[in-house]
């Protein structure tokens, strides 16, 4: 039987769920999740565009280049971002994507970074594409609202308590694809697939194919397979989770190492907050012996921030 480091924490079983997850939020800042309601034909279809995807000519996907939306949203090809800003550009392309919104959306009309509408493949190229991203989306988002009312119970605060940050939330979807290992002569020294990082926001639910090559940083240094779990979403939390808990939940490091001899897919959906969320430190997160650690920001700056730090095209 397989052994995982990390625990895998079933959300149809709610008798003791805040606090299984409050004590993974404690110690690594990763878990599994199952019995959470996603089905797994969307899951498999979401993977199976993603795979149409990826296997166009460098041509055509360059059509939806990220450098032409504006607004971070499309594809960024291998070498294009480093996760780790010590090392090479990681082994892998993506496409991103998030709330479609048009020319008259508050946000946009607001000129607020980073709001406005997507990419999308032609549907010529890639049928069912857009469709079907946008379920998979809507799965996740329902997901990750489940997730935090939990997190919150977990930390003694109401069940509704974050519901006040995701009244226009700003998600980012993320389809990745990481080449088979190239060989070491066509490597530079240190360049692994995703480089050694944290996430950005509040907490990023991780669908993962049966490849491996995800590994997590212990409290000691060193790292540990997060392999593949059927049916699993690995969970974890974003360094604006750690600020706003006063660094009493771990925002952790984690990397990827491209497979040999096959492809590795993964998909992302990183649930973030209203753009303008005041991000600070939570009620029971700190006293008078333990004071807020960080002063306060807002969601929106913070990711921002964080994302121009790691593109290696600008």
């Amino acid at each position: 039987m397989t052994e995982y480091a990390l625990p895998i924490i079933d959300m149809s079983q709610p008798e003791g769920l805040p606090q299984r997850l409050d004590l993974a939020c404690r110690t690594h800042g990763f878990f599994y999740v199952v019995g959470h309601g996603v089905p797994a034909e969307l899951r498999a279809a979401a993977f199976e565009m993603s795979k149409r995807f990826f296997a166009l000519s460098d041509e055509a996907k360059n059509q939806w280049h990220i450098e032409k939306s504006g607004i971070h949203r499309g594809f960024d090809p291998i070498g294009w971002q480093k996760l780790d800003p010590t090392m090479p550009g990681d082994i892998k392309e993506s496409f991103y994507m998030g709330v479609d919104r048009g020319p008259e959306d508050p946000l946009v009309k607001a000129h607020v970074p980073n709001q406005g509408a997507n990419q999308w493949p032609d549907e010529e190229l890639v049928p069912g594409f857009k469709a079907t991203m946008q379920a998979y989306e809507a799965a996740l988002n329902d997901l990750g609202h489940r997730l935090l009312s939990v997190i919150a119970q977990g930390l003694k605060l109401p069940a509704d308590y974050f519901e006040a940050f995701l009244k226009d939330p700003t998600p980012i979807l993320r389809l990745l694809h990481y080449p088979e290992q190239p060989p070491s002569n066509k490597l530079e020294p240190g360049q692994i697939g995703c480089g050694a990082h944290t996430d950005w926001g509040s907490v990023t639910l991780l669908a993962q194919d049966d490849a491996g090559g995800l590994q997590v940083r212990a409290k000691d240094g060193t790292w540990f397979d997060a392999p593949p779990v059927p049916n699993a979403f690995v969970v974890n939390l974003g360094d604006m989770m750690q600020r706003w808990t006063n660094d009493a939940y771990v925002s952790n490091f984690h990397r990827v190492f491209n497979p040999k001899g096959r492809e590795r897919y993964s998909i992302a959906y990183f649930f973030d907050m209203d753009y303008f969320s005041e991000v600070k430190a939570l009620p029971g997160c700190f006293d008078e012996a333990n004071p807020p650690r960080y002063a306060p920001t807002t969601a929106g700056q913070h990711i921002i921030e964080m994302y121009e730090r790691t593109r290696t095209g600008y």
